[in-house]
């Protein structure tokens, strides 16, 4: 399931539909509704805007337990990235959520 999560993410990126770092997924998020992905390693300051921003209703957020930040990075051409994002309804976003769901019965 992480595997083609992140394979999706990859994709998401080159069709310019995925949000990278956190100034840019907080600020979008206060524009529309977001998927964000965060990894298992992310700093305590990330994750506590995740959960603020869930919280108010602005985002759906999922950790990946097994994915650091630099296999993210990797995954979507960049160095390195803590969180990105997509928007909800986008169908990146579903197939996002619907791996996830179907990774979390596997366990």
């Amino acid at each position: 399931g992480c595997k083609l999560m992140l394979n999706t993410l990859g994709m998401a990126r080159k069709a310019g539909k995925l949000i990278i770092g956190q100034d840019r997924v907080f600020s979008e998020s206060k524009r529309k509704h977001l998927v964000a992905i965060l990894t298992n390693d992310c700093s305590a300051s990330v994750l506590r805007d995740a959960k603020a921003c869930s919280e108010r209703g602005d985002i759906q957020y999922i950790t990946f337990e097994s994915v650091d930040r630099y296999e993210l990075g990797r995954r979507i051409g960049i160095n390195a990235a803590q969180i990105v994002a997509l928007p909800m309804g986008d169908g990146f976003a579903g197939k996002i959520l619907s791996l996830y769901d179907r990774s979390d019965a596997d366990e």
